[in-house]
Parts: C-alpha cells; sequence; structure tokens
C-alpha cells in the first residue's frame, strides 16, 4: 500500500521549507556581523597593595663588633729537673689530679749518696782533728803561766785549732750542698693541678731543665681576648662584661688590659676572669666578646627588602614621588615610582644603613620589588598613609 499525503500536509511542508530558507541566511549574516564587530576594552584590574615607608636621616649608626679570644689557665708550667741525672721513677700519669708539694718523680740519686757518705766521714776526721787541737790548745795555755810552755807553742796551738774548726766548717757545708742536690732529684708540685702531659718514661737520662710532666693548675681559668682599634680605650678594669661560649652567655670581670699592642695584631690583651664559668669550659676553647662602636657617618636605617640589585657594586631603592602627568591621574594613580642609586655601610640583621641622593620623609617600597618597575603609576590611599597600591599589570 502506497501512502500519498493530503493536499494539507503538502502544503505545511512547503511553508515551512521557504521559512527555513529565509532565516538561515539571516542568522549568519548576524553572526558574521557580532565577529567583526571589537569588544569593549575590559574593566582594570583591582591595584595590588605593597608596603612602603618613610624614612629619615640619621647622624650614625652602632657598630656591633665581636672579638674571639681563648681560655687560658691560671698557671702552666712544663716540669723538670734542676740538674742532670737517670729518671729513676714517675708517680703520677696523665689526667690525674696533684696537690701542691706532692712527689711527682725522682732521679737516681746513687752517686750522691755516695758522695755524701764521703763528706760524711771527711767531717768526722776533721771533728777529731778539731777536738785535739782544743784540747792542745787549753793545756798550752794552762801551762805558759808556769813556764812549761813557750808563748810560740800556745800560738801555734791555737792556730791549729781555728783551721781543725775551719776544715770541720767545710766538711759541713760540702755535706749541706750535697744535700740540696740530693734533694733536687726529687720533683714536687708548685700547684695544685691536673697533669695533662708526661714527655718522657724512667730510664731515659735528662739533661738539666728537660721537661718531664706538664702540669695545669685547677683553679678558675682566665680569657684572653684582643681588642683592636679605639675600643680598648673604652674597657674598664673592674666591670663585668658579658662572654659567649658556643651560645652560652656569662659574665666574667674585667682584669687586667695592659697598655701594650701587639706587634702582629695590633690588638691590646684584655684579661677576663669568669664569675660562674660554665661545667666544660676548658683552656684553648674560643669565647667571643661583643662591643658595639658608634660610626659617626650621616646615613639613612632601609629594610633589606627594599633593595634591588644596581649596577657598579651599588643598590637601588624605588622612591614613591607625587604624580605630575594626566594618565597617571586617569588611572586613580597619584604616585610614580623612581629608583635612586644607595650605597651600603652596614648591614644588621633584616635592616641595612646605607647613603645616596635620599632625602628625609621620602617614601619608599618596602616589599613586593618584584612587581615594580620604574616610572610605574602608584596610588596612595588617605587611610593609610604608609600604604601605597599599584595599578594592576
Amino acid at each position: 500500500m502506497i501512502f500519498t499525503p493530503s493536499r494539507t500536509l503538502r502544503r505545511f511542508l512547503s511553508v515551512t521549507a521557504f521559512g527555513l530558507a529565509i532565516i538561515l541566511p539571516v542568522a549568519g549574516l548576524v553572526a558574521v556581523q557580532r565577529a567583526e564587530t571589537p569588544s569593549s576594552p575590559p574593566p582594570p584590574s583591582p591595584a595590588l597593595a605593597v608596603a612602603v615607608q618613610s624614612v629619615e636621616w640619621a647622624e650614625g649608626y652602632a657598630l656591633r663588633r665581636v672579638f674571639t679570644g681563648q681560655v687560658e689557665a691560671s698557671r702552666t708550667g712544663r716540669l723538670g729537673f734542676e740538674r742532670a741525672g737517670l729518671l729513676r721513677e714517675i708517680h703520677v700519669k696523665e689526667g690525674e689530679l696533684a696537690t701542691a708539694g706532692q712527689v711527682l718523680a725522682r732521679l737516681d740519686s746513687a752517686l750522691l749518696l755516695a758522695q755524701r757518705r764521703e763528706l760524711e766521714a771527711a767531717l768526722n776526721n776533721a771533728e777529731a782533728r778539731l777536738a785535739l787541737a782544743e784540747a792542745t790548745r787549753r793545756r798550752y795555755q794552762n801551762s805558759v803561766g808556769r813556764g812549761a810552755v813557750t808563748q810560740q807553742a800556745l800560738d801555734e796551738a791555737r792556730a791549729g785549732a781555728r783551721a781543725a774548726r775551719a776544715e770541720a766548717e767545710l766538711a759541713r757545708a760540702r755535706i749541706a750542698s750535697i744535700d740540696v742536690d740530693i734533694a733536687k732529684t726529687v720533683l714536687h708540685a708548685p700547684f695544685a693541678g691536673t697533669v695533662i702531659r708526661r714527655w718522657v718514661d724512667e730510664g731515659h737520662v735528662l739533661a738539666a731543665g728537660n721537661p718531664v710532666l706538664e702540669l695545669q693548675e685547677q683553679a678558675t681559668p682566665e680569657i684572653r681576648i684582643g681588642i683592636a682599634g679605639a675600643l680598648a680605650d673604652t674597657l674598664q678594669p673592674g666591670h663585668d662584661y658579658p662572654l659567649t661560649w658556643r651560645g652560652h652567655a656569662f659574665n666574667a670581670r674585667l682584669r687586667a688590659a695592659p697598655p701594650v699592642r701587639a706587634l702582629g695584631r695590633r690588638t691590646v690583651d684584655a684579661l677576663f676572669v669568669p664569675h660562674e664559668p660554665p661545667a666544660r669550659l676548658r683552656p684553648g676553647d674560643l669565647v667571643e666578646l661583643e662591643l658595639t662602636d658608634w660610626v659617626a657617618q650621616p646615613g639613612l636605617w632601609l629594610p633589606l627588602s627594599a633593595l634591588a640589585e644596581g649596577s657598579r657594586g651599588l643598590w637601588n631603592v624605588y622612591i614613591a614621588e607625587p604624580a605630575k602627568d594626566t594618565s597617571a591621574m586617569s588611572l586613580q594613580a597619584d604616585h610614580r615610582l623612581t629608583t635612586r642609586p644607595v650605597e651600603i655601610l652596614y648591614q644588621e640583621g633584616h635592616r641595612v644603613f646605607v647613603r645616596g641622593p635620599l632625602n628625609g620623609g621620602d617614601l619608599i617600597v618596602a616589599t613586593g620589588l618584584q612587581r615594580v618597575v620604574p616610572g610605574q603609576g602608584v596610588r596612595a590611599p588617605p587611610m593609610a598613609a604608609d600604604w601605597v597600591t599599584m595599578e594592576g599589570r
């Protein structure tokens, strides 16, 4: 069976096709016109806020200087014998404590003891002759009055007694000298301290003065710090100063600052005595002393974040100056950014002391330098005198 559309349906399809033929070209023409028409500019992007601060000139700055010194023992000595000899005994070891007067070492004294015995025999002989001479003198003195002995014989007896007495005194002096030599074969600790080094061992033949042991006193150590420049003249003996060791702070009294400069370092050695030194403070440790020196050099303090790298070793800062051109005013910007070179004189933490063509009261951009360029327009809202906002880029 074949379907045949009615007359009404044929008429409806014809009208629809005619309408589409008219509408489609018109819609395409409208789309083309819209594509060719330029779009209106977008509104300006919101301004970015950056911090600024007003700068003021200063007459100078306080220069913080740190001097390093060394902890020293109050007394340290290399101990040795005054005479030569064979080292027989050492009674202490490295690291041991020794009291004042303690016997530390001995030399072999056999030869000296033999010489002493020899001198003792000579002394006995001299004393015997002295006794005989004295007895003879007394007999002659009693007999000379009776004429039994001549005056010449009495004088000879008296001289003989004096000679015997002198011989006995000489023997005693020699024995005393030997006793001194024997005493010097024993090494005593001159002060209480710790044996920090043993230079030789038993059996070593020593020359006079050769070191045997090194002793370090256990008393409170001193700290020697070299102070350079005029700061050495500001130190006052008897006053306390803060010192630092391995991050630990403690106070020390300045005992002395001799008025002599070291030739090589051109420094004055200041000697400090700590009140309560740290428990592990040892001779040889490094200690720091911080002093403040005033430098009379006019300049300005700026935050470190306000510096931009310049040329020839200088740095640049951005200054917000009042804008005078109408183009900037049309964008609601009442300031323009300019750069000025500065020279860094001193840095302290996150701020620097500089000099350059700046005036007191200038507004500098303190942060956000990566978002600004010279000549850029900015605006300063009345509500925040220390802030300006920049036009969006």
